[in-house]
C-alpha cells in the first residue's frame, strides 16, 4: 500500500521563485509611495540669483541700505510669489524694516535682474550686519544678502 500524501509535490521551484519576486516588488512600491510623501521639498527648482549691498546708494548707521538685485531662475517672479525676512545681527527675525523695489524696467507687477531692494529701518537706528532672506513660491532655497559691518 502507497501512502498518497507522500508522493503529492509542492509548488515546482519557477514558480515559487516567481512568486516571491513579484511579492518583493509588490512591497518595494508600497514602500516607495509611503515614504514618498515625506521626500518632498519647498520646491523643484532652487532659486538662484544675488542680493549685493551697495554702499554708495546706502547709509546702514542711518537705517538704509540699498541692494543690487540679481536672479537667473525663476526669471522675473511675480511680487505674489516672493516673500522677504529681516534677521537682526542676533539672527531674529525683525519687524521693524520696511522695503521698497525700485525698478530698472517699467515692468512693475515682476522682480527683474538689475532692480534694487531699499530697505530701512523704522526706528532709524543702525542696520549694520542685518541680513534680508528672500523665498521664491514654488521655489526652494533663499537670496540672501548682509549689510556689511
Amino acid at each position: 500500500m502507497k501512502r498518497i500524501w507522500m508522493e503529492r509535490k509542492g509548488v515546482s521551484p519557477v514558480i515559487a521563485t516567481i512568486l516571491m519576486v513579484a511579492i518583493t516588488v509588490v512591497l518595494a512600491a508600497v514602500l516607495y509611495v509611503m515614504v514618498s510623501g515625506y521626500m518632498q521639498s519647498g520646491g523643484t527648482s532652487p532659486v538662484a540669483g544675488a542680493l549685493t549691498y551697495d554702499r554708495d546708494l546706502s547709509d546702514a548707521n542711518n537705517g538704509d541700505a540699498t541692494f543690487q538685485f540679481v536672479i537667473s531662475n525663476p526669471n522675473s517672479p511675480l511680487y505674489s510669489e516672493i516673500s522677504i525676512k529681516f534677521l537682526d545681527p542676533n539672527g531674529n527675525l525683525t519687524m521693524d524694516i520696511g522695503y521698497n523695489w525700485q525698478h530698472l524696467a517699467s515692468d512693475t507687477e515682476h522682480v527683474a535682474t538689475g532692480d534694487r531692494l531699499q530697505i530701512w529701518t523704522n526706528s532709524g537706528g543702525s542696520i549694520r550686519t542685518y541680513e534680508v532672506v528672500m523665498t521664491v513660491t514654488g521655489y526652494s532655497g533663499v537670496i540672501s544678502g548682509e549689510v556689511p559691518a
